[in-house]
This record gives C-alpha cells, sequence and structure tokens, in this order.
C-alpha cells in the first residue's frame, strides 16, 4: 500500500542573514586571534634578544670576577712582595744583597 499525500508540500528557506553574521562574528575571531598572534610572536623575540643581550652581560660579568679574582690574589703576594722589597728593603733567608762600592 501507499499513502497518498494531499495538501502543500512544506519548503524550508533558510534566511542567509543568520549564516552571513555567523560567518562575520567567525571572520572577527579569526583575525583577533592571529593579530594577537603576531603581537605574542613579536614580545617573543624581543624576549630573545633581551636574553641573549643578558647572557653575553652574564658571560663579561664572570670575566670580571675572575680577573678581580686574580687581581686580588696578585695584590695579596707579588705587590706586596714587591713593596716589602722596594721600600723596607726585606730579602728572604736564602738571598744575598751585593753592594757596589
Amino acid at each position: 500500500m501507499t499513502a497518498v499525500r494531499t495538501g502543500k508540500v512544506h519548503t524550508r528557506k533558510r534566511s542567509v542573514i543568520p549564516v552571513i553574521l555567523g560567518l562575520i562574528i567567525g571572520l572577527i575571531v579569526m583575525t583577533t586571534l592571529v593579530v594577537q598572534l603576531f603581537a605574542l610572536n613579536r614580545k617573543y623575540q624581543s624576549y630573545k634578544a633581551r636574553e641573549a643581550q643578558l647572557t653575553e652581560e652574564l658571560q663579561a660579568q664572570k670575566e670580571k670576577k675572575q680577573d678581580l679574582k686574580d687581581y686580588e690574589k696578585y695584590t695579596k703576594t707579588k705587590y706586596t712582595e714587591s713593596r716589602a722589597r722596594s721600600k723596607l728593603g726585606l730579602l728572604y733567608d736564602n738571598e744575598i744583597i751585593f753592594k757596589e762600592k
């Protein structure tokens, strides 16, 4: 058996306005995300450059620290010894002084 339909055929007409509004909102969201992505990438690049600069500065400070330690060691030993020899005339026990006549 076959059923026979009588009456009007209902066709759904979709409105175009909600689809267009959805596309516009999606486009705005995507544009905002892309702009934020570029801003974050720029900030990341500036942070990487700053990190490289600070790493270089840290290395320079480490070298300066080592130079100061070496200078401190020198002033405690060689400098003190040379000043004692020149100003006070001090010698080691096994040294002999020759004076000109």
